[in-house]
């Protein structure tokens, strides 16, 4: 089965390409397109009944994260009797799956090489992920001439998500150390050397690898499995209640974050600021930090993101609703290997984001 979601790898002629060469093996392939953004739990069934249906033995996902991940939610759903949401909320096991191999056309989430998948549940207005090592694809081609026809707001959210996996690895207090430091701000300092130059020219195939590379990097064992997350699980909610896009979230929740926690936590930020955008050791902890903050700020902008929610259109949210729906299936907090959020923190940071 070849898993799609947008035309794009029709107009550019990928999927014939794959499709001839497979049929030179003699293997017979089954489209399966239409996967959106932010995949449903719905699309997934459709897959798994289809891919039962036409006996299929070989999944090969011709995407991102999207795709991937519903490639991963169906390779474990064929062999799974119950509800596929079961597995996602922690209800089941199973002990096979489908193999997956992987055409990577957006750098991005790193599902290429990891055994994490998201799904959203409409219904339920839920979005849960699953770990399962059985989902490690097989295989993964990366190729950055693929990534060319991403357009620039779709390459700018999935770079903004590169970096939050390495950001989000790095304010782990239990793991922090110089190396690990290192890594992790040498993938964000990747994003900001290469995002602008992807945007100026999209076919520069030196920023596109590196792009690629940092991807597969960011969300994968290479760094450690460890981090907070805080910034990823609010996104969630950003994503489910309000549509927006889980990279321009992640820009709007990393910003807000890194204020609210100024007031406490402004020498960490501070070495966030120094060693990530290259703010001068100039003043008190809470001034370096501010000054990387901005920085941070002018990026997002820059690279055609919005900044807050009020610049991504929302601009009379409820805090404390979307602080509810963070906490209501956890046990009322989130992150914590940096530090706990609870229902007021989670508020307080919703309330700066929408200005």
């Amino acid at each position: 089965m070849l898993l799609y979601g947008s035309q794009r790898i029709k107009r550019n002629g990928l999927l014939n390409d794959i499709t001839n060469q497979l049929s030179q093996y003699g293997i017979h392939t089954t489209e399966f397109g239409g996967i959106e953004e932010n995949p449903t739990l719905a699309k997934a069934e459709e897959g798994c009944a289809l891919a039962t249906a036409k006996k299929i033995d070989l999944l090969i996902a011709v995407g991102g994260g999207s795709v991937i991940d519903t490639a991963k939610a169906i390779s474990v759903g064929t062999q799974y009797n119950a509800s596929l949401w079961n597995l996602y909320q922690g209800k089941g096991q199973v002990s096979s799956a489908l193999p997956i191999g992987v055409v990577l056309t957006i750098a991005a989430t790193a599902s290429e090489a990891n055994c994490v998948s998201v799904l959203h549940n409409t219904e339920l207005g839920q979005k849960l992920s699953m770990i399962n090592p059985l989902t490690f694809p097989k295989f993964a081609l990366l190729n950055p001439a693929l990534t060319y026809s991403v357009p620039a707001f779709q390459t700018a959210a999935g770079s903004t998500d590169i970096f939050a996996h390495a950001f989000e690895r790095y304010f782990h207090k239990e793991q922090s150390g110089t190396l690990r430091d290192l890594l992790c701000a040498g993938v964000m300092q990747a994003v900001l050397n290469e995002l602008p130059k992807a945007l100026a020219q999209p076919d520069c195939y030196d920023a596109r690898s590196q792009l690629m590379w940092a991807a597969t990097v960011a969300h994968s064992n290479m760094l450690g499995f460890e981090g907070d997350f805080a910034c990823h699980t609010l996104s969630h909610v950003l994503t489910t209640q309000l549509g927006i896009c889980h990279g321009a979230a992640l820009g709007i929740l990393m910003i807000a974050w890194c204020k609210y926690m100024l007031a406490e936590e402004a020498q960490f930020i501070a070495k966030f600021a120094m060693q990530v955008w290259r703010v001068a050791e100039y003043g008190t902890s809470s001034q370096i930090a501010q000054n990387g903050i901005f920085e941070f700020q002018k990026f997002i902008y820059s690279s055609g993101l919005p900044v807050t929610l009020r610049d991504a259109g929302f601009p009379n949210v409820d805090p404390e609703q979307l602080a509810l729906k963070a906490v209501e299936h956890t046990n009322g907090f989130i992150g914590g290997n940096f530090r706990p959020l609870y229902l007021k923190d989670i508020i307080g940071i919703f309330q700066i984001a929408i200005d």
